[in-house]
């Protein structure tokens, strides 16, 4: 797995409104343009913040994704709870 890609693709999402909204009306469609692993595929399909940033991605851009696709800062809360829950 590579992060440098995971990034990428986290960094796509947040460029901007275009992205975010491409993001939000075909996730599958979205990530089938990037090299990813199924893992990452489905890391970054369900959310999973706490596997992408252990895997070695940037906490501010993960969270920053978190942000995008969940609602916003009303978000947080949830987002915090995923980083935190054990392992």
């Amino acid at each position: 797995m590579s992060h440098f890609t995971t990034e990428r693709v986290l960094w796509e999402v947040t460029s901007g409104p275009g992205p975010m909204q491409a993001y939000m009306a075909d996730p599958e469609g979205f990530l089938a343009r990037h090299p990813l692993s199924d893992a990452e595929r489905s890391m970054i399909l369900n959310k999973d913040v706490k596997g992408l940033a252990a895997m070695g991605n940037s906490e501010m851009l993960v969270m920053l994704f978190w942000l995008a696709v969940s609602g916003g800062f009303a978000t947080l809360g949830e987002y915090l709870g995923r980083m935190n829950a054990p392992a």
